[in-house]
């Protein structure tokens, strides 16, 4: 991929403890065309953040006071700085505090002493993968689905304002309010991203409680780099998903095809609520017919209402 050099609008915040890395790294970024902007700790940082939204933060992890994996932290509880990628630069290099930095938010992580071309490099990439991730939020803003990303801690990073009502409890916090997933859905995301592509891989969903609500999780995709888009849908009492799926021996997949069908859609309405191809909700009905014992869409319709209205 080729990168363009940076706009002149291009603003890198490096927070560094360290006068004469603040200057080496001042001078880099300068020489390769971003506009630098300088603290020290990371109180000064999270002042000058709030004021001037950086494109891209250089966060030095150990410091005095507030360290860097704290100020990273606060910088993602608010709503203008999430998109903004955050590399963390530091001597350690122990697995933990790798860990500990992208738990954190950040996106990348360099030991000390730092090489300037490759971290300029790895700094271009991170930003254009920002905007990506910026602009996927906007479009999936105006969808109209339950969906949230994440990242691996369980850092709710971003949600559609239909997921932020479920999520958000009905408490009406205010929009910098970053939520946690349940430990239970962490631990199944971990799961799943680990076994993917396996034979064995674990199950693509999971319920867990969340804001006095029980919720269903489903795997949707990587939106970025260390985030990911999940779907979220309220359990009830007799969910006619489940209900069905129990009832036919059904896919989970088949039987949400199956629910819209109830409902009267097309399949052109269910590949795009579904997020699938009009030829895959094809194929799913196949082998709906088959396990249900009809012969075309309306008679799967009458059948599965009629065990809805069993419930």
């Amino acid at each position: 991929m080729i990168m363009s050099a940076p706009s002149p609008s291009e603003t890198v915040l490096v927070v560094d403890d360290a006068p004469a890395s603040l200057g080496m790294l001042t001078d880099a970024l300068e020489e390769a065309g971003y506009t630098v902007l300088v603290a020290q700790d990371g109180r000064k940082a999270l002042d000058i953040a709030s004021r001037v939204t950086p494109t891209a933060i250089l966060m030095d992890a150990i410091m005095p006071e507030l360290d860097g994996f704290e100020t990273s932290k606060r910088i993602k509880r608010l709503d203008a700085l999430r998109d903004v990628p955050v590399v963390f630069m530091t001597g350690l290099s122990q697995t933990e505090h790798i860990v500990r930095g992208l738990e954190s938010g950040g996106v990348d992580y360099v030991t000390k002493p730092v090489d300037p071309e490759e971290l300029i490099a790895r700094l271009r990439v991170h930003i254009s993968n920002a905007r990506s991730s910026h602009s996927a939020h906007v479009a999936l803003d105006a969808s109209g689905r339950f969906l949230i990303s994440v990242d691996l801690s369980g850092a709710i990073c971003w949600a559609t304002p239909q997921a932020m009502v479920l999520i958000d409890g009905g408490s009406h916090h205010e929009p910098d309010y970053v939520g946690q997933l349940p430990a239970e859905a962490v631990e199944w995301l971990r799961s799943y991203l680990l076994n993917v592509g396996k034979a064995a891989n674990n199950d693509s969903n999971v319920v867990a409680d969340m804001a006095g609500l029980s919720l269903r999780f489903s795997y949707a995709g990587q939106i970025s780099s260390g985030e990911h888009l999940l779907r979220v849908a309220e359990m009830v009492d007799g969910n006619p998903t489940d209900l069905l799926r129990k009832s036919f021996d059904l896919t989970e997949r088949e039987a949400e095809v199956l629910v819209w069908i109830a409902h009267g859609k097309s399949n052109k309405e269910i590949a795009a609520i579904l997020e699938m191809s009009p030829r895959t909700v094809n194929k799913h009905l196949d082998r709906i017919f088959g396990k249900l014992g009809v012969e075309n869409r309306t008679s799967a319709a009458v059948v599965s209402l009629k065990k809805i209205l069993e419930r």
